[in-house]
């Protein structure tokens, strides 16, 4: 439970320095991309005002000598006569610096990005010719490549140093809360254990006493209150385990329908719970049979407590798991109250439940009984009124759930599960 706590205590840690990472890191990218690209058009203008002061001054047409590739000069100008023909210095006018239209333009030449500034020049009132600026924007690119390459190790290696450091500050501020549980759960266990002896001593002279005095219902009390104590202890010792894990549940092959039936037979006896026991096919989950049951007398429990004595239990074959529903018809649970359902001690009736015996641990049990073998437990309503407690196992991958063929004589009871209690061989 720590460990988990502690591992999403540096997870949410390093997702915080993730955003601000993320945030930041496209931000500068565009204000830093926003300003190159700036820069490359004012010096591509700047070059062009040259050369049309130069041209409006000589009042003709010529191109400056200059290089072929883009990369090779910072700028390259280019001078068109007012037909669009290249006026040629010493070297011939490359096609990717002809003129595209009055404005700025990007292309590629040679795989790499150009910039194009192109402007007419005019004097006297007639056109003299038209200039062409061109400037390579490789060197930018690259930056901002590097800049990306940058960001990306740099915040992967910052967001990995925040969750190093987000684990190790949350051992440190966890570690006297995990002391603390240590010791509470240390406490529980130990008290469950010393308190065995003399209830088992009290209940020996309540014994007695009853005995004595037939007439009187003292006797049958305190019997009673020792049995209610005896079992609280024995819910608390395995709560402590669980918390402690301790908890060590045995992975073989279950038969969810023999279990099933082994958990009503002792709800009726025990606690004279009317249970109707049905299902299709014949699921093996992959878990500890005990552990099962003792989950299943935990709900079947609960519903002669609060689900109006009487449930039915069914089972069903999902895609890799198995589901056990106890449905009952009683007076069901808000909805405000099916997530504090699991907590120890929560009753939703306390005065009823105290009445029928009940501690309010019967789920919480159920609950981590069901977790220790990679299974789930859920609350939902039943049709028409009710609780229906589903728990999902993990069905045995070795073994093949069989399905059930239909018999001809319905089940008894509850026409809703449609067959009777067992599995037809395969």
């Amino acid at each position: 439970m720590f460990r988990s706590l502690r591992l999403r205590l540096a997870l949410s840690h390093g997702a915080v320095i993730l955003t601000i990472l993320v945030f930041l890191g496209l931000l500068g990218q565009a204000l830093l991309a926003q300003q190159l690209d700036r820069s490359a058009t004012n010096e591509l203008q700047l070059a062009v005002a040259q050369a049309v002061d130069r041209l409006s001054e000589s009042k003709s047409v010529a191109n400056p000598p200059d290089s072929d590739l883009p990369e090779r000069s910072p700028i390259r100008v280019g001078v068109f006569s007012p037909d669009g023909r290249p006026v040629d210095g010493d070297e011939t006018t490359p096609r990717w610096l002809h003129s595209r239209g009055a404005g700025v333009a990007d292309i590629r030449v040679a795989g790499q990005p150009v910039r194009t500034i192109t402007r007419p020049v005019e004097g006297t009132g007639r056109l003299i010719g038209t200039v062409v600026a061109a400037r390579s924007l490789a060197a930018e690119a690259s930056l901002m490549h590097r800049v990306r390459l940058l960001l990306l190790f740099g915040g992967v290696l910052a967001v990995a140093a925040s969750m190093l450091a987000g684990w190790l500050l949350a051992g440190r501020a966890l570690r006297p809360v995990r002391r603390a549980y240590e010791a509470q759960a240390a406490f529980a266990a130990d008290a469950s254990h010393e308190l065995r002896t003399p209830l088992a001593f009290i209940r020996q002279g309540a014994e007695v006493m009853a005995e004595r005095d037939e007439g009187r219902p003292l006797g049958r009390q305190v019997v009673g209150e020792v049995d209610y104590l005896s079992s609280l202890i024995d819910r608390l010792l395995q709560l402590a385990r669980a918390d402690d894990g301790r908890l060590h549940l045995v992975a073989e092959p279950v038969d969810v329908a023999s279990v099933c039936a082994a958990s009503a037979r002792r709800a009726r006896v025990a606690r004279g719970v009317r249970v109707e026991v049905g299902g299709a096919g014949q699921p093996i989950v992959r878990g500890d049979a005990r552990a099962v049951e003792s989950a299943l007398d935990a709900v079947l429990e609960n519903v002669a407590v609060h689900g109006g004595g009487s449930a039915d239990l069914r089972w069903r074959v999902g895609a890799n798991l198995a589901a056990i529903e106890v449905v009952d018809h009683g007076p069901g649970l808000a909805p405000e109250h099916r997530q504090q359902a699991f907590r120890r001690f929560f009753r939703a009736d306390p005065v009823r439940a105290r009445e029928h015996g009940g501690a309010g641990l019967g789920l919480s049990i159920a609950r981590e009984l069901v977790l220790a073998q990679g299974g789930s437990i859920s609350l939902n309503d039943t049709r028409g009124g009710g609780l229906t407690v589903r728990i999902e196992l993990p069905l045995d991958p070795a073994a093949t759930a069989v399905v059930a063929e239909p018999e001809a004589e319905p089940a008894q009871g509850h026409p809703a599960l449609g067959r009777r209690p067992g599995v037809s061989p395969p």
